[in-house]
């Protein structure tokens, strides 16, 4: 068995899922709007600052208020559609990872 192979198969698995396939269309979405594009990168950014600058207790406080500043910005429908589809991905990987470590365990 050649694990290229498998990981190349598994992806291709996870490509063809409703939750990548949402996600990679509201992505598209997202980034045919410049300005909205350049604010999410300007808000992952921020976000990965204060993570890496600040102890958890702190960072949490942080992130908090940085979410407000950008809650106008999280309501409009492209952007909200994405953050969901990408929330639903990621659940669909957290699940899928649970599954494989429950394998390796048996």
């Amino acid at each position: 068995m050649d694990i290229n192979n498998k990981v190349k198969e598994f992806a291709n698995f996870i490509k063809n899922t409703n939750e990548f396939k949402d996600m990679n269309k509201s992505k598209i979405n997202l980034e045919k709007n410049r300005n909205l594009k350049k604010q999410l990168d300007t808000y992952i950014n921020k976000k990965n600052t204060i993570y890496s600058n600040y102890r958890m207790e702190d960072a949490s406080k942080k992130i908090m208020q940085l979410n407000k500043e950008y809650s106008d910005f999280f309501n409009l429908p492209s952007v909200s559609n994405y953050m969901k589809h990408t929330k639903q991905f990621n659940s669909m990987m957290e699940n899928l990872y649970k599954s494989i470590e429950k394998e390796l365990l048996k």
